[in-house]
């Protein structure tokens, strides 16, 4: 039994605004026309829970004693929602598919299920998960970041820890001080990343021209590609790598 709930009537267009100082969010499939908002945790009382329209905010009280007290909130809406969602210390899980997220912490990790258009996370220490999106843009300081199926672009910026993408769909931009950059399967057009020392492992697929500018000062290029079966090229891939000393790894897609 959650110590607060609150349930609200929506339409259509549902959009969520939550935050915690201390304590995690975490975001379930619910009724189609409604919101559900369970707070756990002896700040439950101390936060603010109103709704203007098809607008839910769930957000602490800038006064109070909830300045040293922690609450998790679980959030049960439509699937679809708009999601704006921030913790200062605590994790964001989002299971139910949503229609844009924006989702921010100092420390915790991130972890969503699929988001129709734009998926924007950032975090300065906690590893981010991302299954699915249309478009992605991803900035942390400390973490692994986990991507699945990113169907048009993504922009990356990531200071230390590893970046692993399962397939982009058009585009990548990507500026990684530390990070290897690890791309399954790259079926766009056009990848550019800027790197001090990490490596760009890149799964390219079959009949594709690829157009290669990597400049390193001790970094090195190898070419693992499979032998082309001499079909006509489908597509013109240009990669863009201005590195000090990370290496361009090119290997079939999917190894």
């Amino acid at each position: 039994m959650s110590d607060r709930v609150e349930s609200f009537k929506v339409g259509s267009t549902v959009r969520i605004i939550a935050a915690t100082r201390r304590g995690a969010i975490t975001v379930v499939s619910g009724e189609p026309h409604g919101v559900r908002v369970a707070i756990d945790g002896g700040g439950a009382e101390e936060y603010e829970v109103d709704q203007i329209g098809d607008v839910i905010s769930v957000e602490p009280r800038r006064k109070g004693r909830f300045l040293g007290s922690s609450a998790d909130i679980v959030l049960s809406v439509p699937d679809g929602s708009s999601l704006e969602l921030s913790c200062t210390s605590g994790d964001i899980t989002v299971q139910s598919p949503a229609a844009e997220l924006h989702a921010s912490v100092a420390s915790g990790d991130i972890r969503v299920d699929r988001v129709a258009t734009i998926c924007r996370v950032n975090s300065a220490s906690g590893d981010i998960r991302i299954n699915a999106a249309r478009d992605a843009e991803v900035n942390t300081a400390s973490g692994t970041v986990r991507l699945g199926s990113i169907d048009r672009s993504l922009r990356l910026n990531a200071a230390s820890g590893n970046v692993y993408v399962d397939c982009i769909g058009d585009s990548a931009i990507c500026k990684v001080a530390s990070s290897d950059v690890r791309i399954a399967s790259f079926e766009g057009s056009e990848i550019r990343l800027k790197t001090m020392s990490g490596d760009l492992h890149l799964g390219v697929p079959p009949r594709r021209t690829i157009e290669l500018d990597f400049t390193s000062l001790s970094g090195r290029l190898r070419n693992k590609l499979p032998d082309g079966d001499g079909s006509p090229s489908e597509k013109t891939l240009l990669v863009s790598v201005p590195a000090v000393s990370g290496d361009v790894i090119l290997s079939g897609a999917g190894n």
